[in-house]
């Protein structure tokens, strides 16, 4: 069975608990071991004058063992419980313990000299690319991004929210002036021309018109024309009339430079730059537009954008399989090709993360250092002291060992120099 983060987290201090207990029997257990020893060397020295090596030894091995075994302790709590000075140092030194880390980190960790190799080593753009390129990852982040999208909206969404956006809408229409802003469109409508696709397609429908009227012009010239002209009179006036008609259509849809073309081109240059310069077709187009903004119709579809846009942004990212979801995952895997294809455009990246590092740490190294000195502050000393001692006390446990073995052996050498000069 899996265990979960906190569950991994107090198995494997339960393990290194295990383990400092063991190698603290075994530090204790030869310090027991070489005073049994000793005891037994004195004992037996009057019958084997030879022990006294050994007693010697084993003397040394337990002042060594005892001398070590206070330093370790001494470093988390009390000796034996005897408040000794200069003991119990990690619990009573911590802040400052932890304002050293934080000044050693700051001075030696967070400073454009020790980043800038390690950041002019590292391709961000090229590990972005490779990460965004695996499977699910692309989809992992765009789920990431929609479950944060539907808590904002959860949090955030009410009713103030939506008069919000509606007097924000309001207001940013009513700052802006219409009739500028549509002459400026007209504007690149007709420079391109586009604007001559309303002549024609003006003369179309008037040639379509034509063609749909032509029993009713006919019979308009006969009730008109007096009784005695004679019918064929009538014909060829009819005839005459619509065939110059749609002569003349035919011209104007045919040739770009016929005069009524240029006409319309002069009389929409002319109502643009009005649009765009008269104040009196300002003015009205202004009046117009307030009058529009406070029609009770325009109010609630600016009061319901919100509510239709929060509705359809929590739907969709609800669902992992939503089109958003599908949309935010593709662009994702679309940013990675494009660092990944384009090197001018992943060293930009590459540049631009650089510096930001750099700048971030200049400009807040003393506060991200601080971090440090104010997580361990807030750290209770008893329980400080205790997990530190989980995490370095088993390797602190062969210091005992070495203590005990090395003062043996240093016992034995002025033991017998001793004996030696004597």
């Amino acid at each position: 069975m899996k265990l979960q983060p906190g569950a991994e987290f107090a198995a494997r201090e339960l393990e290194q608990a295990r383990r400092l207990r063991r190698m603290k029997v075994v530090a204790t257990g030869l310090l027991v071991f070489m005073a049994i020893v000793f005891v037994l060397a004195h004992l037996y020295l009057e019958r084997w004058p030879w022990l006294g090596y050994v007693r010697a030894f084993a003397e040394a091995s337990m002042v060594g063992a005892l001398a070590d075994w206070f330093a370790v302790t001494a470093l988390f709590r009390h000796p034996l419980g005897v408040p000794i000075p200069h003991t119990a140092i990690i619990p009573k030194q911590k802040d400052r313990l932890g304002e050293s880390l934080a000044n050693f980190v700051r001075q030696n960790f967070l400073t454009p000299a020790a980043l800038e190799p390690r950041l002019a080593s590292t391709d961000f753009a090229r590990g972005l690319s490779s990460w965004l390129a695996r499977p699910g990852n692309a989809d992992k982040i765009a789920l990431d991004v929609a479950g944060i999208l539907r808590w904002l909206l959860g949090t955030v969404d009410s009713e103030a929210l939506r008069d919000l956006v509606r007097r924000n809408l309001q207001r940013s229409l009513s700052d802006v002036q219409v009739t500028p802003l549509i002459g400026r469109v007209l504007d690149l409508l007709v420079s391109a021309d586009h604007h001559q696709q309303l002549m024609d397609t003006a003369v179309a429908a008037a040639r379509k018109t034509l063609d749909e009227n032509r029993f009713a012009i006919r019979l308009k010239i006969a009730s008109e024309s007096p009784w005695w002209v004679p019918d064929f009179v009538d014909e060829e006036i009819y005839d005459k009339i619509v065939n110059e008609i749609e002569m003349m259509l035919r011209r104007i849809g045919t040739d770009e430079n016929h005069a009524a073309r240029q006409q319309f081109n002069i009389a929409a240059h002319e109502f643009i730059e009005s649009l765009k310069t008269d104040p009196e077709v300002i003015g009205r187009g202004e009046s117009l537009k307030e009058e529009l903004l406070d029609h009770p119709a325009i109010q609630k579809y600016l009061a319901d954008v919100w509510t239709h846009i929060a509705a359809f942004l929590r739907e969709q990212s609800g669902d992992p399989e939503s089109a958003l979801v599908r949309r935010l995952s593709g662009a994702l895997v679309r940013i990675g090709e494009t660092f990944r294809d384009d090197p001018r455009l992943g060293e930009e990246l590459n540049r631009w993360v650089r510096d930001a590092i750099t700048y971030l740490v200049e400009q807040y190294r003393g506060e991200i250092a601080s971090v440090i000195s104010e997580t361990v502050a807030a750290w209770d000393p008893s329980a400080t002291s205790r997990r530190l001692e989980l995490y370095v006390g088993r390797d602190l446990q062969f210091i005992r060992i070495n203590g005990t073995l090395v003062g043996g052996f240093a016992g034995l050498a002025i033991y017998s120099l001793i004996r030696l000069v004597g």
